[in-house]
């Protein structure tokens, strides 16, 4: 617990706020580059819990920080990397239907995703209040994140060899994402296996990334689901396709959009089983509350209406799409507390195609620019409202005021909303040839390219959708327990493939092995996963804007100053570590 000299002490500072300001245009970048790679975006609280504490504490020369200083700092820096997934999971679908898929469609200005990301952002923080008074203070669920985080932040004495592990994860792996770059070897294929129908590619450069990630989803995720998922549709289903006479083109994107319906199946189950019974104790007290953080909810629920009027979205459209995002909220908040998980985007999808079915029974058109401004609304709101639960959580523990958490999450909200859409550009123009492949697939821009452009095959994807669906029914009411396999992961998998999911598998596989075996090693292997997510977000993210800005001439060159830059972070590190072995 903090000190007794801490306690009461507020954390919102100017200084506060301007780490909060720049990790969260940081985290960001690297967000958006991770979220397109792996088609996943884990949550960003250790690596922002760490980069808050080392800042606050070198500006802790000049005035001593305390912890609820970190905590406020961390919370804003968290809310900006999820942020821009979010607009990273549903933006880009723009770019695949008219890039892949010839469609006319002209991208949204930058003016309108900074405005579609700020004011989602808002109402969704906003909304969240009233939530935490539900899901965190009366069902205390467990936000397993920010207990991490709120642990993370406790233990202060152990605060500089945490730091040390997360330093070393991340400059291992971004040593190794250049060095592969170097090497020509991106990714990694069995040819031999190609004359079955199989197609078995290993993505290397962000290999570490998602062997980190699959470790801190442990191996129901990432094994069992997520493995499972690519196993069943690329290892079992493509191969039986294509010896039954299909080409393998032909074949993958029937099992794709089987994943496809699995995987938003899966999020519309959630949405119908948990949304209706706490819907009255949700929304009731922002109609009765004082202060101004419990009532803003309604009155800029109206603003953002205005917002979305402004950027030509239909009245009908644009009301539907603010009554949306209190819809969701809810669900958003649950899951996330339950599970640890936010398909964020899937609440975006299922919010515009109600929309679009609405529209078309009123005989009324919703074009795609009003679709896409809709689709990223919600899933930005969705977001937030998910990770701001885990600030919630760490905010209870440590005894930080949540009003402070608020205040800041407002301001990251405003300097990642502004960024967003420039690393959203930097990141297409850098990755043009690598986007949509199976080295960076944009999993859930595809499939809301997919929701609101059309599937190549909607009874396949139908299919999926019923499955998954009935899936989530059984076990929640007739089963009344957690699954054995989530439904989400296992659809996701489906869709990539091996490309990721190997890796995954590996991350996942290791952690069964540490709890079991060296369960005191279970924490620093988290925080290793936490740098190494750093560090190929930094490195990929560097290694774009170093090639589109032509600060060097070529990629090579890019790849070769990416290498020594982690090369040299490394050796400091080690260096470091041995130094200070022993010492507090």
């Amino acid at each position: 617990m903090p000190s007794p000299e801490e306690i009461g002490k507020s954390g919102f500072t100017l200084r506060a706020c301007a780490v909060a300001a720049l990790l969260a245009i940081a985290l960001a970048a690297s967000s958006i580059y991770i979220a397109l790679s792996l088609g996943a975006m884990p949550w960003p609280i250790i690596i922002s819990v760490i980069a808050s504490g080392a800042l606050l504490k070198i500006l802790g020369v000049f005035k001593p920080t305390n912890i609820h200083e970190i905590n406020v700092a961390q919370a804003g820096a968290s809310i900006g990397g999820v942020l821009a997934s979010a607009a990273a999971f549903t933006i880009p679908a723009m770019w695949f239907l008219s890039e892949k898929k010839g469609l006319s469609i002209e991208p949204l200005p930058i003016i309108t995703v900074i405005l579609v990301c700020i004011t989602g952002g808002i109402l969704g923080l906003l909304l969240s209040v009233s939530v935490r008074r539900v899901f965190v203070d009366e069902e205390n669920l467990p936000y397993a994140s920010g207990k991490a985080g709120a642990d993370v932040l406790l233990a202060g004495d152990e605060g500089g060899d945490k730091a040390k592990i997360v330093l070393i994860g991340g400059a291992a792996a971004g040593l190794f994402m250049g060095l592969t770059y170097l090497a020509n070897a991106p990714v990694v294929s069995v040819a031999e296996l190609a004359p079955l129908g199989m197609v078995l590619v290993v993505a290397l450069f962000i290999a570490p990334l998602a062997a980190g990630i699959g470790y801190i989803l442990g191996p129901r995720i990432s094994v069992w689901s997520w493995f499972g998922g690519s196993l069943v549709g690329w290892g079992v289903l493509v191969p039986l396709l294509f010896l039954r006479g299909m080409k393998l083109d032909d074949a993958i994107p029937v099992v794709q959009n089987l994943g496809m319906g699995v995987l938003l199946g899966s999020g519309v189950g959630f949405l119908l089983l948990y949304m209706v019974p706490n819907a009255k104790k949700i929304f009731l007290p922002m109609f009765s509350g004082k202060e101004w953080y419990v009532r803003g909810a309604p009155v800029f629920s109206a603003l953002a209406f205005l917002v979305l009027l402004a950027l030509n979205v239909p009245f009908i459209g644009a009301l539907l799409a603010v009554l949306a995002v209190w819809v969701v909220v809810g669900v958003a908040a649950r899951m996330t507390g339950e599970t640890d998980i936010d398909p964020y985007e899937q609440f975006g999808i299922v919010s515009v195609v109600a929309i679009g079915l609405i529209f078309a029974l009123l005989g009324l058109n919703l074009d795609y620019s009003s679709s896409f401004i809709i689709v990223a609304f919600v899933t930005i709101a969705a977001a937030v409202v998910g990770d701001i639960g885990f600030d919630y959580k760490s905010a209870k523990i440590i005894g930080t005021k949540a009003i402070d958490m608020v205040k800041v999450d407002l301001v990251a909200v405003l300097f990642a909303g502004i960024a967003t859409p420039f690393v959203l550009d930097l990141i297409h123009k850098s990755y043009a040839k690598e986007l949509f492949s199976q080295t960076m697939p944009a999993t859930q821009a595809t499939l809301v390219a997919g929701s609101i452009g059309g599937f190549a095959h909607p009874e396949v994807f139908g299919i999926g959708f019923v499955l998954a669906l009935l899936w989530e029914i059984a076990w929640a009411r007739l089963l009344k327990q957690k699954s054995p396999i989530s439904a989400m992961a296992f659809g996701i998998g489906m869709f990539i493939g091996f490309a990721l999911s190997i890796p995954f598998a590996v991350g996942g596989a290791l952690r069964w092995i540490v709890e079991r075996k060296r369960p005191s090693f279970l924490e620093a292997g988290m925080l290793a996963c936490a740098g190494i997510m750093g560090g190929v977000g930094i490195g990929g993210f560097a290694r774009g804007a170093m090639i589109i800005t032509g600060f060097v001439p070529s990629p090579g060159n890019a790849d070769f100053l990416i290498t020594l830059f982690f090369a040299a972070i490394l050796a400091a590190g080690l260096a470091w570590a041995g130094l200070t072995r022993g010492k507090r």
